[in-house]
């Protein structure tokens, strides 16, 4: 029994139905072509009356393609358009030969990308202009980007929401992932990750740059180590170093040699050991002691630190040489209320991982949440979504959006109102102290948001100097 398969081309304009005749009898020879996805531009659909007759398997589609030598254009069109047509396509063939150059290469660059089916094969048809005969070639194409391995760990980890770095709409987190992308680019440099709470820093880290580096992460919640035993748990002890060793034991430094030391929350790793890991890190053999061992022991490790506190929280927490260290590459991850473009995108994708076989397969969307979604807080960030998708499943359609909205915590809630006890150092002020002080705590804020001095002012469209007087 032949395997059914879909066909997705564009309309060769000189030489269809011809051309696309011949492709579908040389498919027909090895698989049941069950569909094609015929993609015409609208000032050619007098073709159609020609190619219709082929096959009852042709379902034209019409796309509005203004300039067909456009590649950005037409990217964006096929990502859009054509891309939720074929997702559950499991015998997906694309033909790379029909259509303008920049077609071509759009399909190449998709397929790089890793945004087909797995499984999806590139086919290439030619008409042998003396002999009439057609070649369907199978177009090798392995290119390995760390876009198709991190749509690789999407398909592995389907219950898992991540960043998709060519979905991304908001400048603040095209920004962040760009920079990440650069920085991770580069070996043996430290990269900090800095955001709030829920932003997914951990999975920014095991899907994208763990994808860019192709290494694998050892995680380490450092708000977990015990303080006593925290040097022995980064570096490993031998058997009788201390009351307790009663095994010979590794470390987090010396498993992640050959892959990355994801260190979370680093502003709860003890001083001391700060101090050692600052040591190691300046040293270019990474060399280090394990408790107890007369020997130095090395490892190639990449290390990458993420907290939640501003950066300004950052360094007065940390000792300062070692804050100098790791944060050579400092990325912020912008909370998702700097980011509303892409929030129902996030909805989506946060859906998909948290919804049960009987849920809609549909994300819930209406006025309500529409307007949420553009006025929240988003406190707890993708958590927060998070936690709206399990109150549509537990209620299952017995509440309204309506209603589970109003039930959300005051700060994220539609009609949410503000902490007082945000504003309590305000409280005893008078109006120009209190002005000079919510001066003061924005310039800073923003300082540590762009990095600059100067970024921020051109942000906030003031002069640096205002800034600076405002910091006194």
């Amino acid at each position: 029994m032949k395997t059914k398969i879909t066909l997705l081309t564009w309309m060769a304009v000189n030489n269809d139905p011809n051309a696309l005749e011949s492709l579908l009898k040389k498919l027909g020879q090895k698989y049941d072509v069950e569909k094609v996805i015929y993609l015409y531009q609208k000032e050619y659909a007098e073709k159609l009356e020609k190619v219709k007759p082929l096959s009852s398997a042709i379902n034209p589609v019409e796309v509005n393609v203004k300039n067909p030598t456009a590649h950005k254009e037409i990217y964006e069109i096929i990502k859009r358009e054509i891309l939720p047509m074929v997702n559950d396509e499991p015998n997906l063939f694309i033909n790379v030969s029909s259509g303008t150059p920049a077609m071509h290469s759009v399909w190449l660059i998709l397929y790089a990308g890793g945004v087909f089916p797995d499984g999806t094969r590139l086919v290439s048809s030619q008409i042998n202009r003396k002999t009439g005969g057609t070649t369907c070639d199978n177009v090798d194409f392995p290119i390995d980007t760390y876009l198709s391995e991190l749509r690789r760990y999407e398909k592995e980890n389907p219950k898992e929401a991540i960043y998709k770095p060519e979905y991304v709409k908001s400048e603040a987190r095209k920004k962040a992932l760009e920079q990440i992308r650069v920085y991770a680019s580069i070996q043996s440099v430290p990269m900090l990750l800095l955001g709030e709470r829920g932003i997914g820093k951990s999975r920014l880290v095991e899907s994208v740059v763990s994808k860019i580096k192709k290494k694998d992460v050892v995680s380490v919640a450092c708000g977990t180590l015990d303080s006593n035993l925290a040097e022995s748990a980064m570096f490993g002890h031998k058997k009788g170093s201390f009351t307790g060793a009663t095994a010979d034991k590794k470390g987090y430094f010396g498993e992640a040699d050959g892959k990355i030391l994801f260190l979370d929350e680093i502003q709860d790793l003890p001083k001391g050991v700060q101090r050692k890991l600052l040591r190691t890190l300046q040293d270019k053999k990474h060399r280090y002691r394990i408790v107890g061992d007369d020997k130095e022991s090395t490892a190639d490790v990449e290390l990458v630190c993420a907290s939640n506190l501003t950066d300004s929280e950052l360094r007065k927490k940390l000792d300062p040489d070692f804050y100098d260290r790791i944060s050579f590459y400092r990325v912020v991850i912008p909370p998702l209320r700097e980011c509303r473009e892409d929030i129902e995108t996030d909805w989506n994708e946060v859906w998909k991982t948290v919804r049960l076989d009987s849920s809609p397969k549909d994300a819930p969307m209406d006025k309500y949440l529409e307007k949420y979604f553009k006025t929240s807080r988003l406190s707890g960030n993708f958590r927060t979504l998070q936690s709206i998708a399990y109150q549509f499943i537990a209620w299952n359609g017995k509440k309204t959006i309506e209603e589970i909205l109003k039930d959300l915590p005051a700060d994220d809630s539609p009609n949410g109102t503000f902490d007082i006890g945000e504003f309590s150092e305000f409280q005893n002020l008078n109006w120009k102290e209190a002005t000079k002080l919510f001066q003061q705590k924005l310039a800073k804020y923003s300082c540590d948001k762009y990095g600059t001095q100067e970024a921020a002012a051109q942000k906030l469209e003031c002069t640096s100097k205002t800034l600076q007087n405002a910091m006194k």
